[in-house]
C-alpha cells in the first residue's frame, strides 16, 4: 500500500484444478469507490476477500447483498451491537452515541432510530446496513452486490448515500456489482474482471468522470461484458 495506492501483486488463487487468479495485479485507489465490475463467475467476490485479508480486521467494515441486521433489535441497538468492543470503556457511552447519530442521519435514517427491521422496507434496511458500517468507523468499505433486487428509485437513493458518505468521509470503498449503470453512477475509478480465458484477468480499467453519465461508457461496457 503506498501514498495513494492500494496494491495487489502476484494474486495466485485455485481451488482444487480451478484456478480462479494466475500472477494477478491490480491497484486500487485510496480515498475514493472502485468499482469491481464483472459478469457472475468473474471473480469479483474472490478478489473482494482477498482485498478483505490484506487489511486489518478493526480497520474494514462490509454491506452484503443482504443486510444481516438482528431482527429483535432496533435501528440504534443494530449499530450499537458491533461497536461495543471498538471503543475504550472511558468514551464508550457519549462515543457511541454520538456516532450512531451521526451515521443514522447519514443514512436517512433519524426518524427510524427506534424501528426494527421488520418495521423497515428493504431500501432502509439495507441504509441500516451501510450506517452500521459508516458507525464502525473503519477506513475501508468492502460491500458485496449491496443494491442488488432494490428497484431503480431505491438503487438512486442507496447511491446517492453512499457518494455522500465518501465524501464526507474520505473512506476508501471497494464495491462489487454487475450492474453497468450502478458502477457508472457510483464509482470514481472502475475495474473490469473476466474469466474469458480460463482464469480472472482485468480487462478494462478506467477513471470515472461525472460527464461519462452523459456518454457512451455504459454501452461500451455492456460490450465489453458480453464478450468476456
Amino acid at each position: 500500500m503506498t501514498d495513494k495506492i492500494f496494491k495487489l501483486e502476484n494474486i495466485n488463487l485455485s481451488y482444487k484444478d480451478l484456478i480462479v487468479f494466475k500472477n494477478f495485479n491490480i491497484d486500487f485507489h485510496l480515498n475514493s469507490i472502485n468499482i469491481i465490475l464483472g459478469s457472475s463467475g468473474s471473480g469479483k467476490t474472490s478478489l473482494l476477500n482477498i482485498i478483505s485479508s490484506n487489511i486489518a480486521k478493526d480497520d474494514k467494515a462490509f454491506v452484503y447483498q443482504e443486510p444481516r441486521l438482528l431482527n429483535y433489535f432496533n435501528c440504534y441497538k443494530n449499530i450499537e451491537y458491533v461497536l461495543k468492543d471498538k471503543i475504550k470503556e472511558k468514551d464508550k457511552k457519549n462515543k457511541i452515541d454520538e456516532k450512531i447519530k451521526y451515521s443514522l442521519e447519514m443514512a436517512g435514517l433519524t426518524k427510524n432510530t427506534y424501528s426494527k427491521p421488520s418495521e423497515l422496507s428493504g431500501g432502509m434496511k439495507q441504509r441500516l446496513s451501510l450506517a452500521r458500517a459508516l458507525a464502525y468507523d473503519s477506513n475501508f468499505i468492502l460491500m458485496d452486490e449491496p443494491l442488488q433486487g432494490q428497484d431503480i428509485k431505491k438503487k438512486k437513493e442507496l447511491i446517492d448515500i453512499i457518494k455522500k458518505i465518501q465524501v464526507s468521509t474520505n473512506k476508501t470503498f471497494f464495491y462489487v456489482t454487475h450492474d453497468v449503470s450502478e458502477a457508472v453512477m457510483l464509482g470514481d475509478y472502475l475495474y473490469v474482471l473476466s474469466n474469458k480465458e480460463g482464469y480472472t484477468k482485468l480487462t478494462y480499467e478506467r477513471e470515472i468522470k461525472s460527464n461519462d453519465l452523459n456518454s457512451t461508457l455504459q454501452s461500451e461496457l455492456i460490450e465489453i461484458l458480453i464478450s468476456s
